[in-house]
């Protein structure tokens, strides 16, 4: 005769065990509907971070794209370099950032996740072209400096065919980063990139304030 006991402890482990495997075919069936692809690992959405490896291949990936972008504007790319730093490190002007360019390197913050990392890279692209370029890259006011790194991801957002990211720019309330890329925007709309690259080149202000 079986006890009661060792009953309801049979049914308990049963009952643990079926919904493990409930768990693990709902974890499956999420995994097979995720972007993460090993062909795009780079635009992955399942909430995995960005790591040292991936990010390098994404930093070859943009400058693919840049080069395709702008043939005739840049003979070659203006940064082969990204490090994934801890969030606590990630420290510029005394506040946390996503990510930043310094000496010839971009950094990003670990806590990206992989769709987030392409885009900090994309935009600090836009700083390592900017600041090697320019004759006196600390006199460009944040919104130059800003607007066209928005600009550039814009753009190579818009080459890789990620129309999401190039919503999520354009409709970006942010007073900074949002007006000054709308701005760059309209620019290159009326007279092309070449117009914006000539601005980003020179300009130190909106006012079209120059460096002599």
């Amino acid at each position: 005769m079986t006890h009661p006991l060792a009953t309801k402890i049979v049914r308990l482990l049963f009952a643990s065990a079926f919904c493990l495997t409930g768990l693990f075919r709902i974890s499956q069936a999420q995994e097979a509907h995720c972007d993460c692809s090993p062909n795009l690992l780079q635009f992955c959405r399942c909430g995995v971070l960005i790591e040292q490896d991936l990010a390098e291949l994404q930093l070859v990936y943009l400058n693919r794209l840049l080069r395709a972008e702008f043939p005739t504007l840049l003979q070659q790319s203006p940064v082969n370099t990204v490090r994934v730093a801890p969030a606590h490190k990630m420290q510029l002007k005394g506040e946390a950032t996503q990510g930043y360019f310094h000496n010839g390197e971009i950094v990003i913050n670990d806590t990206l996740q992989r769709d987030q990392a392409l885009m900090v890279l994309a935009h600090e692209i836009g700083h390592s072209w900017h600041f090697s370029t320019h004759k006196n890259p600390d006199a460009i006011s944040d919104f130059i400096a800003e607007g066209f790194a928005e600009w550039l991801s814009y753009r190579l957002m818009k080459r890789a065919g990620l129309t999401e990211f190039c919503y999520r720019l354009k409709n970006n309330p942010d007073p900074l980063y949002g007006k000054a890329f709308r701005w760059y925007l309209d620019i290159d709309k009326e007279y092309g990139k070449q117009a914006v690259v000539d601005i980003m080149r020179s300009w130190i202000n909106k006012d079209g304030e120059r460096v002599l």
